[in-house]
């Protein structure tokens, strides 16, 4: 049976913007391709990239709109580089060996960009780059136009543990300390603040969370699309779940009508009463610990998800238990956990002064 196209110049999935009157022809798609490498034209080989993200990669139209910003981000960074006015590479006939070259410029001087120029990137960064990058190339193998060099991204010595810290207890507890007020924007960021450290929801999981995805009555929640497209179900703490039932008599007199997500926009004329995106609920956190004078470790979204596992498992002392809260399928994938509980290696050396 063959694949139905809409008759459309560009076609809308998932929030993302994809040409599709040249990419599902195989002939056109090469001819296409070929022609963007040669006349080094970004624009249409990142509309090749986007098609081929959507249509063809592992998550397919449900790839998260932060992958696809930083895999643009990544091929526009390589192509920077690889036409640079240094060099002049044929990067339909690149090898292993070019793109190790690239890494190591971005390890020795940073991104090519503009915005990044001379700062140098830290491993996973590069590794980032280099997933972008890859998927650049088997973009282009689908199109028929190259093949996927082998590369492999540098190691990074630094324990997992030590990448991804978790918020210590009395910091979580100033944070939560700073959102107990009355005003609807503390309450609102302080239940996405607890969906994340206490329930252990990713970032894109609490953004697109509905109201419909809630049973408070039996303290549950549905997340229907977590990583990798998995649907799984949530316990809440009792706190937890009568702060959400509060939010939501509160949320009924901000809400724009129709508008199904739980965390809504308070502020702006076109996006008040309307879903949270991933960028302002990034902005709103990251204001909250520069109010506190969090050390910047400690900045971000994932680290909250973090903090989760590390309580759930102090907590628990299960695995299995953190794994099913958090959505792994593997339990060693929670087994960093047991590493990342700081409050319990100060336990260990203060029991020194004993």
């Amino acid at each position: 049976m063959s694949t139905y196209f809409p008759k459309c110049a560009f076609c809308i999935l998932e929030g993302m913007l994809v040409p599709l009157t040249n990419w599902h022809d195989p002939a056109k798609r090469r001819l296409e391709a070929i022609r963007a490498a040669h006349e080094r034209n970004p624009a249409v080989l990142l509309e090749l990239l986007e098609a081929y993200l959507t249509l063809k990669s592992r998550k397919r139209a449900t790839l998260s709109p932060r992958t696809l910003e930083n895999y643009r981000l990544a091929v526009r960074d390589y192509l920077a580089w690889a036409w640079s006015e240094t060099q002049s590479l044929e990067i339909l006939k690149v090898s292993g060996d070019d793109l190790d070259r690239y890494i190591a410029h971005l390890q020795l001087y940073g991104g090519n960009l503009e915005q990044a120029l001379h700062q140098r990137l830290k491993p996973g960064s590069i590794a980032t780059y280099l997933a972008g990058v890859r998927a650049f190339y088997r973009a282009l193998e689908w199109a028929n136009a190259a093949k996927l060099p082998q590369v492999h991204s540098p190691r990074d010595p630094t324990p997992p543990e030590e990448r991804r810290p978790a918020l210590p207890e009395d910091l979580y507890k100033q944070l939560l300390n700073h959102l107990s007020g009355t005003e609807p924007e503390h309450r609102r960021d302080r239940i996405a603040v607890r969906l994340m450290a206490e329930a252990g929801l990713r970032i894109s999981e609490v953004i697109n969370l509905q109201v419909d995805d809630l049973s408070l009555a039996e303290r549950l929640l549905v997340v229907r699309a977590g990583k990798g497209g998995k649907q799984r179900t949530v316990p809440l703490s009792k706190s937890l779940a009568q702060e959400i039932q509060d939010w939501l008599k509160l949320r009924l007199a901000h809400a724009a009508p129709g508008e199904p997500s739980l965390l809504i926009n308070l502020g702006g004329r076109k996006a008040y009463g309307r879903a949270m995106t991933d960028k302002s609920l990034r902005r709103m956190l990251n204001q909250h610990y520069r109010n506190l004078g969090f050390p910047k470790r400690y900045y971000g979204a994932h680290m909250l998800r973090h903090t989760a596992g590390t309580r759930i498992y102090k907590k628990s002392r299960d695995l299995h238990a953190t794994a099913r809260i958090l959505g792994h399928a593997n339990i060693n994938t929670s087994a960093i956990y047991a590493k990342m509980d700081l409050a319990g290696l100060f336990e260990v050396v203060d029991r020194l002064d004993d």
